[in-house]
């Protein structure tokens, strides 16, 4: 007589008895094993993933390194760093992959002058020539476009000027004017195009900061060293945190986030960053302190220039809200509009007060916004590749109704 067949999954004849407690902790383990799995996918996906993600996702996890070894984050740093004399300056690249937000990307070369500290995105050929113009500004001069598409580019182009870019990410007018001293002055051009925008104070106060020429007058937003451990290694512990709605502690990030997005036409922005608030308000003790300041550079400008009989022109560059503002009032308010729209009146008063020739590129720009062109890019303040042609077009107009600031040029 055959012995009986087991039934399926029941324990061989002798084999010890697994006790509950056991088949509990192995079912537990099992679990712990398929979560650490999942948690890790996750991790790798929001690192592939990272520049389709939305905007405030790629914000809050621009800080979080590729892996726990590297030094490397998913945002690449940028060509620019601090400078305690410019506030910031770039280093000499070629062909450099720089990133202005995640969505925005663009191809930089810059070069060194007479071997000095910082480099530009002009070459030494070109400052060894003669020399028609330099334009000294912010973001906006040195342009998150590639090379050929900046309107300091386009304006020489048109004009067959021989223009040199000066520009400089994240300054202000205190800045400009250090940078027009150091390499703009020994050119001695006839014409030198500043280009404000409404932030410059702020930086000039920051720069004072930088240089311990002032006491702080307002708090530092976003203090970047409370990062833990898990904030700078782990994109699912900050996705998780950002879903729950602990914004807060992303502050430093996420001020730079445009919250409000509108669309008519073809046209799609978005508006209201935090950080233009607390940037452009005059009435902060801080940004009146920098205003100060600004003033004062502009004021030296002049009188520099005047030293070699140039000219200065200075361009005033409005935000997209205020180019597109039947877009961003319902978005953002009455009062934020109102902000700007008072700083940039400041800088129109203080043009006229201290005799300074100034361009209010404000309806040049929401003359093409009107007709449906988008000047600016979607998630980023700064102007595109078509803003750039449209600036560079209603200066060159300037520059042809004003033969006399090229009337000595050789």
């Amino acid at each position: 007589m055959q012995d009986p067949i087991p039934a399926p999954n029941a324990p061989a004849a002798g084999a010890p008895q697994r006790s509950l407690a056991s088949r509990i902790a192995a079912r537990l383990a099992a679990v712990a094993v398929g979560l650490i799995m999942a948690w890790l996918l996750l991790e790798v996906l929001l690192r592939v993933l990272f520049f389709s993600l939305p905007p405030k996702l790629q914000l809050g996890l621009e800080h979080v390194k590729i892996t726990p070894f590297s030094d490397t984050r998913l945002m690449p740093d940028p060509l620019w760093q601090a400078d305690i004399d410019y506030l910031t300056i770039a280093r000499p690249v070629t062909d450099f992959d720089q990133y202005g937000s995640a969505d925005v990307h663009f191809k930089v070369n810059t070069a060194t002058l007479w071997g000095q500290r910082g480099a530009f995105r002009t070459t030494q050929d070109a400052v060894d020539r003669y020399v028609d113009g330099v334009a000294v500004g912010d973001s906006f001069t040195f342009c998150f476009t590639d090379d050929a598409d900046c309107w300091v580019q386009e304006l020489a182009t048109i004009t067959d000027r021989n223009l040199i870019n000066l520009g400089v990410v994240s300054t202000g007018s205190v800045s400009h004017l250090r940078i027009l001293e150091a390499f703009g002055a020994p050119l001695k051009p006839p014409l030198v195009l500043w280009q404000w925008y409404g932030n410059d104070a702020n930086e000039d106060y920051g720069l004072a900061r930088l240089r311990d020429e002032t006491p702080a007058l307002s708090e530092d937003a976003g203090n970047t060293s409370s990062r833990s451990w898990p904030d700078e290694n782990s994109a699912v512990y900050v996705t998780i945190k950002l879903i729950t709605g602990h914004d807060d502690e992303y502050e430093d990030s996420l001020q730079f986030l445009d919250p409000k997005t509108g669309v008519e036409g073809s046209i799609r922005l978005a508006f209201g960053r935090p950080y233009l608030w607390g940037a452009f308000d005059l009435s902060l003790p801080a940004n009146a302190y920098g205003w100060q300041r600004s003033q004062q550079a502009l004021r030296d400008a002049q009188s520099l220039v005047e030293t070699w009989d140039g000219s200065l022109v200075v361009l005033l560059m409005p935000t997209k809200e205020q180019v597109y503002r039947t877009l961003a009032e319902p978005l953002v308010g009455a009062d934020h509009m109102a902000l700007l729209d008072d700083n940039y009146a400041a800088m129109l008063d203080f043009c006229a007060q201290a005799d300074l020739t100034c361009i209010d590129l404000l309806p040049v720009f929401q003359t093409h916004a009107k007709a449906g062109e988008q000047l600016y890019y979607t998630t980023d303040i700064h102007l595109n590749a078509a803003g750039n042609a449209v600036l560079a077009d209603a200066l060159a107009e300037w520059l042809d109704a004003h033969p006399e600031i090229f009337s000595a040029t050789p």
